[in-house]
């Protein structure tokens, strides 16, 4: 659903900004970053992962669950060349992950819900001191 990901993409401009970055926007879907955001001459290229709320299945515990990767049928993952970040948002409750690509080494982010439910991706919530680096 595309409406859901330009809502992402709006969200994570206006937290950006709130932390005193520039936010622009590349024109078309030509580019594989969503955001461009400058600050103090740090540039970082950000793709925007977005979902709409928690997955619930009979057979896995409630998780977020974000596509890390690119193309609609077959899956290619990006490169370091060609983003830095992706930050993950969840409509629902409004959270964000803020991950860099070399943290990721999987096409598929599940961050399972609940403080006791820590994993890999968790520590990254809400780590926008990330960008600073």
């Amino acid at each position: 659903m595309k409406s859901a990901g330009v809502r992402g993409e709006l969200l994570v401009a206006e937290k950006l900004i709130s932390k005193g970055w520039a936010v622009s926007f590349p024109f078309g879907d030509n580019d594989p970053f969503d955001i461009i955001a400058n600050r103090e001459g740090k540039i970082r290229r950000i793709q925007v992962k977005t979902t709409l709320g928690l997955h619930e299945y009979p057979s896995s515990r409630p998780h977020y669950q974000f596509q890390l990767a690119k193309g609609k049928s077959s899956k290619t993952p990006y490169n370091v060349g060609q983003i830095d970040f992706f930050i993950c948002c969840a409509l629902d409750s409004l959270r964000f992950w803020v991950i860099p690509l070399t943290e990721t080494g999987a096409i598929t982010a599940k961050i399972y819900s609940g403080t006791d439910n820590k994993n890999r991706f968790s520590k990254f919530e809400d780590a926008w001191g990330l960008l600073d680096y």
